[in-house]
């Protein structure tokens, strides 16, 4: 019973880091509060209605997820998730054959919920760091294209023709937008929702105020790729710092459960009492929690690393 509420709670634990809302989108709110000018559209009493890109009700937050979803997982997007989930419920029973020997149907509804949890979040890593790769070659392609002289919906366009992945084939829907006549502001928030990543939500306010105020755009875009690229240099060195750290708590965070497999192949009877038997149980919960507790220090000493 104890394991089962163990396993619960790391769930919990997962759920809730998963739709924590991010520090790193707070500087929009505090913008929204502070700059403010006339007029400049029936819609809104300042350059940049900035709560249109990060207010939005958490039926249409799930649906957008849902859309990058499927997205971010190309063609056959709902093979791929169905076999996921059969992957996940094979996976979920051979654990409970081999670790558990509970309720088969909440052993699975477990599993899946967590493997569901972790591949997703490995899609918006993979995501995030394609974005972080492509996005400043898209920055200079317009910011030359602007510096030629070409208005900013040809220079978009030009980026969408010119650049692969996903970032050229937004912006190219961009552009096949703004030319079917659609408002600017409402082409940007949007491929804002495909990309909600701080640096792209930096681009379009810099842009949509541009658009409607003025001003050299040539030199805002440059600005905004040499801070860009500061941080993912600050990024980079911070995980270079910490590489002996992580790699050290993956290794300590591993060896239990590779000792436990080592022991259920050489000492089965030893296995079966640690995993199965009451006077062993307590062993495997000291193990568990310890573990516990060893990888959230190390993990918060780590976050803690400015």
């Amino acid at each position: 019973m104890i394991y089962f509420v163990l396993l619960g709670f790391g769930v919990l634990v997962l759920l809730v880091w998963a739709f924590e809302p991010k520090k790193k989108h707070t500087y929009l709110e505090e913008f929204n509060r502070t700059v403010l000018v006339s007029n400049m559209s029936s819609e809104s009493g300042q350059a940049v209605d900035l709560k249109s890109l990060s207010d939005r009700t958490y039926g249409q937050m799930i649906s957008e997820k849902w859309v990058n979803v499927q997205k971010q997982l190309g063609r056959f997007s709902y093979f791929k998730i169905l076999l996921a989930i059969a992957v996940f419920g094979f996976l979920a029973l051979e654990i409970n054959d081999r670790f558990i020997r509970g309720n088969v149907f909440i052993v699975v509804a477990i599993v899946e919920v967590i493997g569901m949890t972790i591949g997703y979040l490995w899609l918006q890593k993979r995501e995030e760091k394609m974005f972080e790769e492509s996005f400043p070659d898209a920055l200079n392609m317009l910011s030359s294209a602007v510096s030629s002289g070409e208005s900013i919906m040809h220079a978009i366009m030009y980026v969408g023709k010119s650049l692969d992945g996903d970032v050229g084939a937004e912006f190219k829907l961009m552009g096949e937008r703004l030319q079917l006549g659609e408002s600017a502001d409402d082409v940007l928030r949007k491929s804002c929702r495909r990309f909600p990543y701080p640096s792209f939500q930096f681009f379009v306010i810099t842009l949509r105020a541009n658009m409607h105020r003025g001003g050299q755009l040539k030199d805002v875009i440059t600005r905004l790729n040499r801070l860009m690229f500061d941080a993912r240099s600050i990024e980079k060195k911070k995980f270079a710092l910490t590489a002996e750290a992580r790699m050290s708590a993956k290794i300590v965070a591993a060896i239990p459960f590779i000792f436990l497999l080592i022991m259920q192949a050489m000492s089965p009877d030893n296995y079966e009492f640690v995993m199965f038997h009451e006077e062993g149980r307590p062993i495997l919960y000291y193990m568990l929690i310890s573990e516990a507790i060893g990888i959230a220090i190390v993990w918060g000493l780590m976050k803690g690393v400015r």
